[in-house]
């Protein structure tokens, strides 16, 4: 029963795979070579490949897909044409119309011309997730990753899912350092299981909509309180306390271009490369920086320039939200292990403990 990712980039998922214990049964595709080379010199199983390309047919042992397809177009940073005008609504159609098609009351030549019609193909590749949600032969678990940009193509997708009678859907933003991450990173989770109810246990959640039935409308989840506590950047670096970071030299912005090391990292960008820390102008090593992102401190990033390094590490889902992401979807127990490793990268004391959560609650 593997684990197929697609879009699977330098191992984030990987790892988090790594954490739960199933990095045997863990496949990855992705068509950047530089993320395929880091993936395989971490030791995970990874195929260069466009996701395009391949057909769901031939995955028939596959129970689990996680798609985490990339979208800069989604991006707060960018221009966001995927988050407005024409290409949004031509792949929302697009999505709607494979929905159709896979219950034959569809016409294929709309799937296909949502595709065609788009103006920038990254947005496009939005429509893949739906594509291996419905087509492939055994699966019984999805997983959806991007940016809070993708959350209403979620939705839409969350849609055609339980039209489709699959049980549970679940769309849950996450925020890394609610599970003691060192940096700031918000990410949009689609969880579907076909035949059973997950439980969301203790991932802290900052909010999401849940269709359990075909017949119940959405409704928004509440969310739980952190019980792993905070990683400060200076605690996971082991910079002494006091120190700043600046991130933009003597440009001003209107969120400022300095933050203090005592908290949760800045979410990291490929422009991360460039932050300074203050008292002394050192800059990041990309161990630093995916150590930031919940990697261990020694994995191996690979590229051919540091700009394209931190880009990847900026991009990629950290592992410890990933795991965490793993555990509820295919019911494992995944709080100590997360913790334990979060211990063992942070160099920190064991903090797992089981907590009520009608307590935290309260």
């Amino acid at each position: 029963m593997s684990i197929l990712s697609l879009f699977a980039g330098p191992g984030g998922f990987d790892q988090g795979a790594a954490i739960l214990g199933l990095t045997e049964k863990h496949i990855g595709y992705d068509i950047d070579p530089d993320a395929c080379a880091t993936a395989r010199a971490a030791g995970f199983a990874r195929t260069q490949a466009d996701v395009r390309s391949l057909n769901p047919d031939d995955f028939q042992d596959v129970k689990t897909v996680i798609i985490t397809s990339p979208c800069p177009t989604l991006s707060a940073a960018g221009k966001g044409t995927g988050r407005k005008g024409k290409d949004r609504q031509t792949v929302i159609d697009g999505i709607s119309a494979f929905g159709d098609l896979n219950r034959e009351v569809g016409d294929p030549a709309e799937y296909h011309a949502a595709i065609e019609s788009v103006e920038d193909q990254r947005t496009a590749l939005l429509l893949e997730n739906i594509r291996w949600a419905l087509h492939l032969p055994n699966v019984t678990t999805v997983i959806c990753e991007n940016v809070p940009g993708a959350r209403d193509y979620w939705w839409e997708i969350a849609a055609e899912l339980v039209m489709n009678r699959w049980m549970s859907v679940h769309v849950l933003e996450v925020q890394s350092e609610d599970l003691r991450v060192a940096s700031n990173r918000k990410r949009v989770f689609l969880v579907a299981c076909k035949d059973r109810m997950p439980d969301l246990g203790y991932l802290p959640l900052r909010g999401g909509v849940h269709m359990p039935r075909f017949d119940q409308a959405p409704y928004d989840l509440v969310p739980v309180a952190s019980v792993f506590g905070e990683t400060t950047m200076a605690q996971a670096l082991g910079w002494p306390t006091g120190e700043r970071v600046n991130t933009r030299g003597n440009r001003r912005t209107s969120g400022g271009n300095e933050f203090s090391a005592d908290r949760p990292a800045w979410c990291l960008t490929g422009k991360a490369r460039t932050w300074k820390r203050v008292s002394d102008g050192s800059t990041l090593t990309p161990a630093e920086a995916g150590l930031l992102n919940g990697f261990p401190r020694d994995y191996p990033w690979t590229g051919s320039s540091r700009t394209s390094i931190f880009q990847r590490i900026a991009d990629v889902v950290s592992p410890v939200v990933s795991a965490a992401i793993l555990g509820i979807a295919l019911g494992i127990e995944w709080e100590p292990m997360v913790a334990d490793y979060l211990d063992r990268i942070y160099r920190t004391s064991p903090t797992w403990e089981q907590t009520d959560l009608f307590d935290l609650a309260a």
